[in-house]
């Protein structure tokens, strides 16, 4: 579960409690419940919309920037930079197919095999796609795993323990 605290004024918590609507409902519950009606539904015909899974949507004319080490990334310099078009994932202005959902990954991989990018083994080197492709939004570089809603982001690994589980 993901949380996140932040602190109320008086004031943000007294208008909170206004909108209560249970007395089991919790401050999260009451600001999800208010603020989702002013989000602006996005429309999953809109083909002006990609809709990488897990909450991350990237829009016709962005260009996702790929970078393969935190060298080029330092430096500003992309190892490649994609365009997304209303049909789709274009690199090189060519439309990448999804290989099991993800358009990230393929594109990635095209761009190491390009640039030869592998290990001692001569193995193309393991990355996390949603890490290494970037995108500019509000002015700043994000990595689209920054993007990812953390109530739809998938999970790998143990996942949390419950007291039921501990035997408490």
């Amino acid at each position: 579960m993901y949380v996140e605290y932040a602190g109320l004024t008086h004031e943000a918590a007294t208008l909170l409690e206004r909108f209560r609507q249970a007395p089991d409902e919790t401050k999260s519950d009451i600001l999800v419940r208010v603020l989702s009606p002013l989000l602006v539904p996005v429309k999953v015909s809109d083909f002006s919309v990609l809709d990488l899974g897990q909450g991350v949507l990237l829009h016709a004319g962005e260009r996702p920037m790929l970078f393969l080490s935190d060298g080029s990334k330092r430096k500003r310099k992309p190892d490649a930079v994609a365009e997304i078009r209303e049909a789709g994932f274009y690199l090189d202005g060519k439309r990448i197919e999804p290989s099991k959902g993800s358009v990230l990954q393929p594109a990635m991989r095209i761009v190491q095999e390009a640039k030869n990018h592998r290990n001692d083994k001569g193995e193309i080197i393991s990355l996390s796609a949603w890490r290494q492709w970037h995108v500019i939004r509000e002015g700043r570089l994000f990595s689209m795993l920054d993007l990812k809603d953390p109530a739809l982001a998938r999970r790998r690994g143990v996942r949390e323990l419950t007291l039921e589980d501990l035997g408490l």
